[in-house]
């Protein structure tokens, strides 16, 4: 079945691209010229079928399917896109990149962008996280599983105002950081973890020693 679906998608490029070098003969060398990105496009497609047996996913999607054992994943979910949901997206990258850029390089935070609407997976984790609408998810990954998430429910309502969704976003993504830091410094304290001991133990309450006195009716 995938031999003759990558036969198939084969066969259409290859159509494809005949159909585009046709097209551009008869044109002028300035229309021929804007149609090479399209046919260098091509190309790469079926370099893809001859090397790997189909079609590569592109990097983006790939990437968001890959998630690391340990880092804090910044995921902003969307589905039909609109000013509002665009605008969001840019101001969270923008505070990302602004103010978390060691973070960003070292691979501590990472960046996600999903489409609930169209990719399984994201519209998998999108009921997992609650998620009916844009919003920035902050997920905590720890030894490849999620310890902790937070969805960033003001996200939109803030979308027309930069600074206050910055601000917001700075907020919730330091306490996901200051909380990580401090489950980590008492996990590796080399006298363990605080154990609160108990007032009083079972052995030093008093016990009766005799029968107790009930009153008895005159």
């Amino acid at each position: 079945m995938e031999l003759k679906k990558a036969i198939g998608v084969c066969l259409i490029s290859l159509f494809s691209a005949t159909l585009v070098v046709l097209i551009a003969r008869s044109l002028d060398s300035q229309a021929a010229a804007r149609l090479e990105p399209q046919l260098a496009r091509i190309v790469e497609e079926l370099e893809a079928i001859r090397t790997q047996g189909g079609i590569a996913a592109p990097a983006d999607e790939a990437a968001a399917l890959q998630t690391p054992d340990n880092a804090l994943m910044v995921y902003y979910f969307h589905g039909v896109r609109c000013e509002t949901c665009l605008a969001a997206e840019a101001t969270a990258l923008a505070t990302l990149e602004s103010h978390y850029a060691a973070q960003l390089k070292d691979g501590e935070i990472v960046w996600r962008v999903l489409d609930y609407m169209t990719d399984p997976a994201a519209k998998k984790m999108a009921i997992d996280f609650d998620v009916i609408t844009a919003s920035v998810v902050l997920v905590k990954m720890k030894d490849g599983r999620i310890d902790s998430w937070n969805r960033l429910d003001q996200t939109l309502a803030l979308a027309e105002d930069k600074p206050a969704l910055s601000d917001y976003l700075q907020k919730e993504i330091d306490e996901m950081l200051t909380t990580a830091e401090s489950q980590s410094d008492t996990e590796t304290s080399p006298d363990g973890p605080a154990i609160p001991v108990p007032e009083a133990e079972a052995d030093s309450l008093p016990l009766p020693t005799g029968p107790a006195e009930i009153p008895l009716p005159e």
